[in-house]
């Protein structure tokens, strides 16, 4: 276990320090928390649209990631022979594949969690602007102490890794991207505490955080099986076709999904069923959780059977 644990941190230190991992944080979380301040057209009640952009983030930011990632730490290690290092010291094949898989998924969660956040922020925020809206005659779509929480934080968590690395010769990547996560619950935290003489009607802090987070948790585990897709792929082919065919089977998932090998996206995307107070508990998305755990485990075991057979010098 001590090995796999190594292993594993190694792998998520390797997916947080690239500089496509930075911009993507960055880009994922200020997108969540502008978009809905520059929305004038309301469709449906508020906040649906930060859901919907959270949601989007994960999808779009978080999966090109850290399927990057697993691309990244598996073949680059192959290629490079550091794979075969860590193979010398008695680590099995398949230890080493889970181990560096989990370490990209690490990084994934981290995401995950900071983007349920940020998009529990967000909503809330179109939630007190439409009370305020109705109760005042306010124009605003988002409620200007939340929107400033988490958009300052996020940026000055972002030149704070800036300036870690200048003075404190910190890796720049990797930092930005652990304080930008923290930074979304901090805002959160920090925008609750400034909001606690709301409306009644508000349905409150926590609730719009915990309502969240079985969706989001479904939709995490259908990206871990392209992420695991992707690992598998990159024991024997190089970058290009692997980015090929993660990009082949992302689309297949949406328009044609292959249920048997890969996720229907339709199935892990239940962002809908919280439109209008809708809730969702975890036995709600149970299915959608032993859908991706048992597909991931295929493709583990599809990209252990590769390895083992690849030589490997």
């Amino acid at each position: 276990m001590r090995r796999f644990f190594a292993l594993a941190r190694t792998a998520a230190v390797e997916s947080l320090a690239e500089p496509l991992t930075a911009v993507l944080f960055l880009s994922g979380f200020a997108v969540v928390h502008l978009a809905p301040a520059f929305h004038y057209h309301q469709f449906g009640e508020a906040g649906r649209l930060a859901r919907e952009c959270g949601f989007s983030a994960l999808l779009v930011f978080g999966l090109v990631f850290a399927t990057a990632a697993a691309m990244r730490t598996i073949g680059r290690e192959l290629e490079s022979g550091t794979a075969a290092a860590a193979l010398a010291l008695a680590v099995p094949r398949p230890l080493f594949l889970v181990a560096k898989l989990a370490g990209v998924a690490g990084s994934l969660a981290l995401f995950t969690g900071a983007i349920a956040c940020a998009t529990a922020l967000s909503s809330s925020s179109g939630a007190i602007a439409a009370l305020a809206r109705d109760g005042h005659g306010s124009t605003a779509q988002v409620w200007g102490p939340a929107l400033a929480c988490g958009v300052g934080l996020t940026l000055g968590a972002f030149a704070l890794a800036a300036a870690a690395n200048r003075f404190l010769r910190a890796r720049f990547c990797w930092t930005a991207c652990l304080l930008i996560s923290a930074a979304q619950p901090l805002a959160f935290i920090l925008a609750m505490a400034m909001g606690r003489d709301l409306p009644p009607s508000f349905e409150g802090w926590t609730a719009s955080l915990l309502r969240l987070l079985p969706a989001f948790s479904a939709l995490a585990a259908g990206c871990i099986v392209f992420v695991s897709f992707a690992g598998a792929l990159a024991t024997r082919l190089a970058p290009a076709p692997v980015t090929a065919l993660v990009a082949a089977a992302i689309v297949l998932s949406f328009v044609h999904p292959l249920r048997a090998i890969l996720p229907d996206i339709n199935r892990f995307w239940l962002v809908d069923r919280l439109a209008n107070g809708g809730m969702l508990g975890w036995m709600d998305v149970l299915p959608a959780l032993a859908a991706g755990a048992l597909l991931s485990l295929l493709w583990l075991t599809v990209g252990s059977i590769l390895l083992v057979r690849r030589e490997i010098s």
